[in-house]
């Protein structure tokens, strides 16, 4: 599966994303995206966004820091070719010895058709497969 979209939670927001914002900018990336009240910000090179920022104040950050999660922060989605592979995903994740961060699902509040699972890797990574597209 090729890379979808990679992102990681941030202590200082601003900073960051103006960081980013300038380092990004001869490579074609700009501000695509924001959401959770400004807490997510994603960037984009055309296609829309591939890379986030999370703030602590976001949904992802305010996981990460409740006891007992093992997220570290770091996002990485992988591009499913349909829902079923992104249930396959999940499931051989889990029994790879995953810990379950996302039951497959839509999740339109990130996209139309955006269909995804989560999983925390065994050191702690937040792993995604995503599928966007119409049901299948």
């Amino acid at each position: 599966m090729p890379l979808h979209h990679l992102g990681f939670i941030v202590q200082d927001l601003k900073i960051t994303s103006d960081f980013y914002a300038a380092a990004l900018k001869p490579l074609g990336y700009e501000v695509a995206i924001t959401f959770a009240d400004g807490e997510v910000i994603g960037f984009g090179a055309g296609k829309g966004p591939d890379f986030f920022l999370s703030g602590p104040n976001s949904p992802a950050g305010k996981k990460a820091a409740e006891a007992g999660t093992g997220s570290t922060g770091f996002h990485l989605a992988f591009a499913a070719r349909n829902r079923e592979e992104v249930r396959q995903f999940h499931a051989a994740a889990i029994a790879a010895g995953g810990k379950d961060n996302g039951e497959p699902g839509p999740r339109e509040h990130y996209a139309p058709g955006y269909y995804g699972a989560f999983i925390i890797d065994p050191e702690g990574r937040n792993i995604e497969a995503v599928y966007i597209g119409p049901d299948n």
